[in-house]
C-alpha cells in the first residue's frame, strides 16, 4: 500500500496494526455544545463537514447513524425542572458551569434499592425496541472513514441508575447487587451490538467500551475487583468485536497503568484516553512498555493544555506525542470529549498538527 495516499479507514487500521501510515491518525470527539459552536464559527453545516475540517479519521456512530427506535415508551421524556429521563431511567439535566453548559446525571432512581428483587422490579429496556433494517444503507456516507460504534458499558452505566458510591459498596459487601446490574447491561449490549455489527456487514471497524476505573492518582477499584467484575464481561465484548472483524477499544480515564497488562491479556486492541495529567501515565513509559502490544489512543490533555494553553503549545505537544509514539501503535486524540472550556483556536491547532510536518 502506498502510505502517501491512504484513506481515513486504512490509516486508522494500519495504526492499530502497527503498520506504516502516511500521517498520524486523528480522532476528536466533542459534546453537543462545542459542536454547535464550531458549526457557527467554522461555517460547517453537517457533522461530516466538521470532521473533514478537523482532519478527523474516525466517525463515532452514536447520534450520527443510530437504529430506528420503536419502543413502547418515549426514548427520552421531560420530567420537569429541566430533568429528562431516558429508557434506562437515567436522569440528566443541563447545568450551567463557569465555562458553559454541561449535561449532568441527577436523581439516581435505584439508589435506595436494598435487594436484587428491588432491581428486578425496575423497567428494563429490550434490544427488540430497536430496528436495524436500513442501518447498512445509512452507513454509506461514511465509507471513507474508520467507523466506530460506541455506547457499551459494564460498570459506568449501572452507576447512572445506582449512583457510583452505592455500586462500589455493592461490589464490596453486596456483590449480588453489582452482578445483577452489570449483567443486565452486559446482556442488553451484547445483543444490541451483535445486531448492529451484523447489520453493518463488516463495515464497523471499532467497538468501544467505556468504563472509567481510574482516578487522578490511583485506581477507582482494586485489580482484584477489576478481575472479578469487569474483566469477564469485557472479554465477552472483545469476543463479539473480533467475531465481526472489528477491533475493541477500551476507554478508562485516570491512573490505570496497573491494569494495562490485564487489559492487553483480555485481547483489547485499543486503549483510550491516556489521561495526560494522571499519575504514571507519561507517554514515554506507555510507548516503551505497551506501544507495540496495544494501540494507544489519546494523550492530549483536556484538563490543562487544551483549555488553558496556547495554540502553539497544543501543536507542539501534538507533535511531541506523535514523535514519542513513532514506530508503535498510536492514534492522536484528546484525553476526553472536548467541553466548552476548550477554545476553537486550540481545537484547530490540534486538527492541523495531525497533517502538518514541523
Amino acid at each position: 500500500m502506498n502510505v502517501t495516499t491512504m484513506s481515513r479507514q486504512d490509516r486508522v487500521l494500519a495504526a492499530i496494526a502497527g503498520s506504516p501510515t502516511d500521517r498520524v491518525p486523528l480522532d476528536i470527539n466533542m459534546n453537543a455544545f462545542v459542536e454547535t459552536r464550531l458549526h457557527g464559527e467554522l461555517g460547517t453545516t453537517t457533522h461530516r463537514q466538521l470532521l473533514e475540517r478537523l482532519n478527523v479519521d474516525i466517525v463515532d456512530l452514536r447520534g450520527v447513524v443510530d437504529p430506528v427506535y420503536r419502543g413502547p415508551k418515549p426514548l427520552s421524556q421531560e420530567l420537569g425542572n429541566g430533568v429528562r429521563q431516558n429508557i434506562w431511567g437515567w436522569r440528566q439535566k443541563v447545568m450551567q458551569t463557569a465555562t458553559g453548559p454541561e449535561d449532568s446525571y441527577v436523581e439516581f432512581v435505584l439508589a435506595d434499592a436494598t435487594l436484587v428483587d428491588d432491581l428486578e422490579r425496575h423497567t428494563w429496556p429490550s434490544p427488540d425496541w430497536f430496528d436495524f433494517t436500513d442501518f447498512t444503507d445509512r452507513l454509506h456516507e461514511w465509507d471513507d472513514f474508520a467507523i466506530m460504534a460506541s455506547g457499551v458499558s459494564v460498570f459506568q452505566h449501572p452507576t447512572f441508575l445506582r449512583g457510583i458510591d452505592n455500586l462500589l459498596m455493592d461490589m464490596a459487601i453486596r456483590p449480588e447487587m453489582a452482578e445483577y446490574l452489570m449483567d443486565r447491561y452486559t446482556e442488553f449490549y451484547l445483543t444490541y451490538y451483535d445486531r448492529m455489527l451484523t447489520a453493518a456487514g463488516g463495515r464497523i471497524d471499532i467497538l468501544r467500551v467505556a468504563d472509567d476505573v481510574g482516578m487522578q492518582n490511583a485506581l477507582l477499584l482494586s485489580p482484584a475487583m477489576f478481575d472479578q467484575f469487569i474483566a469477564p464481561r469485557l472479554s465477552r465484548f472483545v469476543e463479539l468485536a473480533h467475531h465481526h472483524g472489528a477491533k475493541l477499544m477500551f476507554h478508562s480515564c485516570g491512573a490505570i497503568r496497573p491494569l494495562i497488562e490485564s487489559i492487553i491479556a483480555l485481547g483489547v486492541d485499543i486503549l483510550d484516553p491516556l489521561q495526560a495529567a494522571a499519575d504514571d501515565m507519561e507517554p514515554e513509559g506507555l510507548a516503551t512498555d505497551f506501544g507495540n502490544r496495544i494501540c494507544l489512543h489519546g494523550g492530549i490533555c483536556t484538563q490543562h493544555l487544551l483549555p488553558q494553553g496556547t495554540a502553539d503549545q497544543v501543536q507542539q505537544e501534538a507533535w511531541r506525542r506523535r514523535d514519542i509514539h513513532a514506530g508503535s501503535r498510536y492514534i492522536l486524540a484528546p484525553c476526553h470529549v472536548l467541553q466548552t472550556d476548550v477554545p476553537t483556536a486550540n481545537i484547530l491547532a490540534l486538527a492541523d498538527a495531525a497533517v502538518l510536518r514541523p
